[in-house]
């Protein structure tokens, strides 16, 4: 297949309706084969095709080890796992924070763009531009996993996926809370150096078992290789909610996954 260009990727997003909207999007560059100016071009046409975008920049940079008086049940954790963690105690600073890998290079591209703001949250961090930046990422309580996207959806923005399916995306566990699971706790060292609660979503690898059951939300086309699917954000969230309040099995990755047998039994119980 040809190199695609990145006006392909903007008339894409006229083809679905979404040029001139407010976005959450979580991407994958190689899912769209050869495309010329890669990560920078790529990112350039996102910022110039809508009104507001916001994307995941996660950290964990800060989580560490939790108070031995401090460690509900039903938390999908087994604390053995931080039996002898010598992981250096770095405090969550939102100015010069790390982003995990796994969030992907556009999204570590989006970050560096002048007059991006990002979320204080050392689990859920989020970065956002546009018209509406500073309300997405303002005060983002460290006992609030999600609150940008939360956020988003109650002005009428819309989830996208470039290339990546729904076990990239953040909205269906705030669909997750919504149906009832409480998000799990964990802990973070704040920038004054101090060990606090944050609560954290849970296991996403199994959320691909929900496409089949979108056919009526998502609107898709192709860009080059990379399939792009898109829905309004609010009905997005309401319609997953209902599917996991009815089938709450329908998001478990695995019998033996400790996070998804503790969300299905709600979550923590502190």
């Amino acid at each position: 297949m040809k190199a695609i260009v990145p006006s392909d990727v903007y008339e894409g997003f006229k083809k679905l309706g979404i040029a001139g909207e407010r976005v959450v999007i979580h991407s994958s560059l190689s899912s769209f084969g050869e495309l010329k100016g890669g990560a920078e071009a790529l990112t350039d046409v996102i910022i110039s095709s809508f009104k507001t975008i916001l994307m995941p920049v996660f950290c964990w940079d800060s989580v560490t080890v939790p108070p031995r008086d401090d460690r509900p049940g039903q938390n999908g954790c087994d604390y053995s796992f931080y039996d002898g963690w010598d992981k250096k105690p770095v405090p969550f600073i939102v100015e010069n924070a790390g982003i995990e890998r796994s969030m992907g290079v556009i999204s570590r591209h989006f970050l560096t763009k002048p007059n991006v703001l990002r979320s204080d949250h050392p689990w859920h961090s989020w970065a956002a531009y546009g018209d509406r930046a500073g309300q997405l990422t303002e005060e983002c309580s460290w006992n609030v996993t999600n609150l940008p996207v939360e956020r988003l959806a109650s002005i009428g923005g819309h989830v996208v996926l470039l290339g990546v399916g729904l076990n990239s995306c953040t909205a269906v566990h705030v669909a997750e809370e919504k149906a009832g699971r409480n998000p799990f706790i964990r802990w973070a060292i704040d920038r004054s150096g101090e060990v606090r609660r944050v609560r954290a979503s849970g296991c996403a690898k199994g959320f691909n078992n929900l496409l089949p059951l979108y056919e009526d939300i998502f609107k898709k086309i192709y860009v080059g290789e990379c399939c792009v699917l898109t829905a309004p954000l609010k009905p997005f969230i309401e319609h997953t909610r209902s599917i996991i309040h009815s089938n709450p099995e329908v998001t478990r990755c695995s019998a033996s996954c400790i996070r998804c047998n503790d969300a299905i039994l709600g979550g923590p119980v502190d």
